[in-house]
């Protein structure tokens, strides 16, 4: 398929949803994990908060099209049996906390994703919760909301990042 034909293929939102340089940004804080598995950590979660930053908008998008090129990153990133729902199953079980606790994540996040201020992290998080919680039909109640409450309690504004806990097995 030539590039004009599989441009034609995609939507604009896709597009400009999931260029280049957005792949390059989320591959980068991927390298700043510690190992392999707290790599793909950063990857699902700066993923993840990426696309909910985009998809949380007024207009008419085509989840069927954007979903597909993000799969396709993720696949190509980390490989079968991921997509952009199990990134968002990951990011509101208590593996994340793995990553958000993590030393370097949300600075990392922050700088590279500049447009994304802290504040819309924690509203992203609550609301992905909300919705897989309500999809498995569990509570939202646990420590991922324990988290997100504390995050967004914290007075001084300075993110509270105690040690991370050991990588989830």
């Amino acid at each position: 398929m030539s590039k004009s034909q599989n441009m034609k293929n995609k939507t604009y939102h896709s597009f400009i949803f999931l260029d280049q340089t957005v792949k390059e940004k989320i591959l980068t804080i991927m390298m700043y994990g510690n190992n392999k598995a707290q790599s793909i950590g950063f990857f699902r979660v700066a993923t993840g908060l990426y696309y909910l930053s985009k998809i949380m908008v007024e207009d008419d998008l085509d989840f069927k099209a954007i979903d597909a090129e993000f799969n396709s990153f993720i696949f190509h990133t980390i490989g079968k049996g991921h997509s952009i729902t199990s990134v968002l199953q990951y990011m509101s079980s208590k593996k994340v906390l793995w990553v958000l606790n993590s030393k370097s994540f949300i600075s990392t996040f922050l700088n590279y994703f500049s447009d994304i201020p802290f504040k819309n992290i924690l509203l992203f998080l609550t609301i992905n919760l909300s919705v897989s919680k309500k999809i498995s039909g569990l509570t939202p109640e646990g420590p991922v909301q324990e988290w997100i409450v504390k995050q967004g309690n914290a007075e001084s504004g300075v993110i509270n990042n105690p040690a991370a806990p050991p990588c989830p097995g």
